[in-house]
């Protein structure tokens, strides 16, 4: 079923899309990823695809800076994960 599409949104209704996870990261002495624990199982980063970089919203009280890594795992997968910069968690970004 699909609410009508001129019915009023509703704020108990709206989830967010796309919420991170937190994932166990193991990184060299940069910072670089080299190892990430999915489920109950250690996956080696076989390479890093990409890297960038965002700060956001520096002007509140809970600014936004992390520090993403798109990682091809040694068995295939492509995932993305951030370092939370502020507070220096790892997180998995969920697309779906």
């Amino acid at each position: 079923m699909v609410a009508h599409p001129r019915a009023a949104a509703r704020a108990h209704r709206l989830r967010p899309l796309n919420r991170a996870k937190p994932i166990q990261v193991e990184a060299d002495e940069s910072g670089e990823p080299r190892a990430v624990v999915l489920g109950r199982k250690r996956l080696a980063v076989a390479a890093v695809q990409d890297r960038w970089r965002i700060d956001d919203e520096w002007w509140r009280k809970r600014p936004v800076s992390r520090l993403y890594f798109s990682l091809l795992l040694e068995d295939g997968r492509v995932v993305t994960i951030y370092r939370d910069l502020v507070t220096g968690r790892w997180s998995q970004q969920n697309y779906g």
